[in-house]
């Protein structure tokens, strides 16, 4: 009788585990009336291959945790089994090469090239990715070279090969920022220099793998972080190859570049895992469907919709009231003023819910013109049913649980 009180236990336990990843607080509505639970979603999702995952700012920890729980949604209910972080590109596919010798804190830091996702909310979806036996696989998908593990793996997989070259490696890409500073100098003579040291380095990096892969498979690097630096270094070298004094910073001319590449990326993960359902995780501006007013960048979303149409769906974030962390500060804000979007999503008195904006007919503030938080705490006027497919709400948030790197 024991052993079996036992096994039933054990059942209804693991029926317990898995209720709670249908069971969410999140709340779905297609018309601001009737509140349904999240698994109501599966209908408008169905045929969607691409969904991203906004958030108005980086900073916001109670965003990242109902994302995280949306995305294991997304994974158990509608088989989306690939999660690509507005991270490097190079950071995560080499922790992935790593996967299962990182622990669930090392891959968190790992991977993740953006220090406001070195967090406790990030640190518990790593450790539902590493529950899930890689059946749910991440990435990063960012051009920028500003990547430490990308840049301390670089080093060790071609020390064995050229000691002198390896050191060269965190030089290098240290000396990249200096773009920056020669553009704000107005130095065009070292900033073209600067540019194209950098490109030949990738070069010189490239060839050293090509001409002595044997020998690096034979010190341990494996054949899937060999391509996987291939694919960085060109992606570094299409962004940055023969960019122009003034982009780096000039807008809307930097975030154009990077976001074509960003593009670029995500195109290529698709074409390469023909079958797999990708969720994107980024910020709003990125993955929205359309320009907002007087706003001449051409963020990533703009292509993906165009690329995709009704296989991609853009989810914006937007919250009512909280503490956001911004790079060196935090602050408190609240949106209680009828010109945001938040104002309005707050009166129908919910934690969190989606609000579903295809073929949404009420005639209200869904199609006003009103105002959002973005990154820095900077404000966004957007109409939302022509900027997203669907808003995720979220009532209050803090700032993210940082976790320290020792």
């Amino acid at each position: 009788m024991n052993k079996i009180l036992i096994i039933i236990l054990l059942f209804l336990s693991t029926t317990c585990k898995a209720q709670t990843l249908i069971n969410h607080k999140i709340e779905f509505t297609s018309d601001l009336r009737d509140f349904n639970n999240l698994p109501a979603l599966r209908e408008i999702l169905k045929d969607v291959e691409i969904i991203a995952l906004g958030e108005n700012t980086h900073g916001l920890g109670e965003v990242f945790r109902v994302k995280s729980d949306l995305v294991k949604f997304l994974h158990k209910e509608l088989g989306f089994n690939l999660i690509l972080f507005e991270s490097g590109f190079g950071d995560g596919a080499l922790a992935w090469e790593q996967f299962d010798s990182l622990s669930t804190k090392d891959l968190t830091l790992s991977f993740t090239s953006n220090f406001y996702y070195h967090s406790k909310e990030i640190l518990e979806l790593m450790e539902y990715v590493k529950s899930q036996d890689k059946k749910l696989k991440i990435q990063g998908f960012d051009c920028q070279p500003q990547q430490n593990f990308l840049i301390n793996r670089m080093f060790q997989i071609v020390m064995p090969i050229d000691s002198v070259f390896a050191k060269s490696v965190k030089v290098e890409f240290r000396n990249f920022n200096k773009l920056y500073q020669y553009e704000n100098d107005k130095d065009t003579i070292r900033f073209y220099k600067q540019r194209d040291e950098f490109v030949s380095f990738l070069d010189t990096y490239t060839k050293i793998m090509k001409e002595n892969e044997k020998k690096l498979l034979k010190s341990g690097t494996t054949q899937n972080e060999i391509e996987a630096l291939k694919k960085s270094n060109q992606i570094f070298k299409e962004t940055y190859s023969k960019i122009e004094f003034g982009s780096m910073m000039g807008w809307p001319i930097s975030a154009n570049i990077r976001d074509k590449s960003l593009f670029e990326t995500i195109k290529w993960f698709k074409e390469n895992n023909p079958e797999a359902k990708i969720i994107i995780w980024a910020q709003n501006s990125h993955i929205e469907n359309k320009p907002k007013p007087n706003n001449s960048v051409n963020w990533m979303g703009h292509s993906l919709k165009e690329t995709y149409v009704n296989k991609y769906y853009s989810l914006g974030v937007d919250v009512y009231s909280g503490k956001n962390l911004d790079y060196n500060r935090s602050f408190d804000f609240e949106h209680n003023d009828k010109n945001y979007l938040a104002y309005h999503l707050n009166r129908f008195n919910r934690e969190a819910f989606i609000l579903n904006l295809r073929n949404y007919k009420q005639n209200d503030f869904i199609n006003e013109s009103l105002l959002g938080m973005e990154s820095g705490g900077n404000t966004a006027r957007f109409i939302a049913k022509e900027r997203f497919d669907g808003i995720l709400f979220v009532k209050y948030s803090n700032i993210p649980q940082l976790i320290k790197d020792k």
